[in-house]
């Protein structure tokens, strides 16, 4: 009997040792546990922290974000207003600039139509220039040859009128001056007049070598006169001189007189009354 208490005593001590041991171990555990919990707990409640502060802070940005949405949406109404009405414009513009190519178009149409008269009026000009100087040509002949008549008429009535005179008759008064010529016809200069103090200048325009006749660039209106000298000058040298015998407002011809062997007048020589 008492060797089976004894052996059972020892069983149930350790037994109860085993519990102790385990309960020992069961209440670290739970210890560890409930610190573990707590520290989950406080763990949370940061997380829970945070993550209420970036909730805040995310509302806080989305009713940012909101206003400025709504201000986009106005700005974009406003320039797609601002756009329909540059579209507008820019057609209204191109509306414009079409009308205005056209307008381009048809004044270039007119300029180049008033290029082709130009032509045709300076060919036109030159022609008539040229029928002009012959037309001098033949007026200048046929007002030395009345000049010629005449001074012979003179003489003749001036020879009879002595005669006259010696006989006892009525002596017929000579005539004395050129008959009148047609209106714009200039006598053929005999002595030209003196030019030395006007000092006018200008250039040949046109020169007939086979009549003997020039045109130059300055006329009336620049003070030339019939029966006006200009020296034809070429660089530093003398080339001949012309005599006016027709003037008009802007040009005048002449005669040419004392051309230098060797040299012809031709269109750009300068003229000038005084060397």
């Amino acid at each position: 009997m008492v060797v089976t208490y004894v052996a059972t005593a020892d069983n149930y001590r350790d037994k109860f040792t085993k519990l102790e041991q385990q309960k020992r171990s069961a209440d670290s555990l739970k210890a560890d546990a409930e610190k573990q919990l707590e520290e989950a707990n406080r763990a949370r409640d940061a997380l829970k922290a945070d993550l209420d502060t970036q909730i805040a802070a995310l509302k806080s940005q989305v009713a940012k974000l909101d206003l400025d949405l709504n201000t986009l949406t106005r700005a974009k109404a406003q320039l797609d207003q601002e756009v329909t009405g540059m579209m507008a414009t820019v057609r209204v513009a191109n509306t414009g600039e079409q009308e205005q190519r056209g307008l381009f178009q048809a004044e270039s149409k007119k300029v180049e139509q008033f290029r082709a008269d130009q032509i045709a009026r300076d060919q036109e000009l030159k022609e008539t220039n040229q029928m002009l100087l012959e037309k001098m040509t033949i007026i200048a002949g046929l007002d030395a040859t009345v000049r010629r008549l005449t001074e012979e008429n003179q003489e003749l009535g001036t020879r009879l009128n002595q005669y006259l005179a010696q006989s006892g008759r009525t002596a017929v008064r000579p005539q004395t001056t050129v008959p009148v010529r047609a209106a714009g016809v200039q006598p053929v200069p005999t002595a030209p007049s003196q030019t030395k103090d006007i000092g006018l200048n200008g250039r040949i325009k046109v020169v007939d070598v086979k009549t003997g006749l020039a045109e130059i660039s300055i006329g009336s209106a620049a003070g030339v006169k019939p029966d006006m000298k200009f020296h034809v000058i070429r660089g530093d040298r003398f080339v001949a001189d012309i005599v006016i015998v027709e003037v008009w407002p802007e040009t005048a011809v002449g005669s040419l007189q004392l051309i230098q062997p060797g040299v012809q007048p031709q269109t750009g020589d300068k003229i000038a009354t005084n060397l």
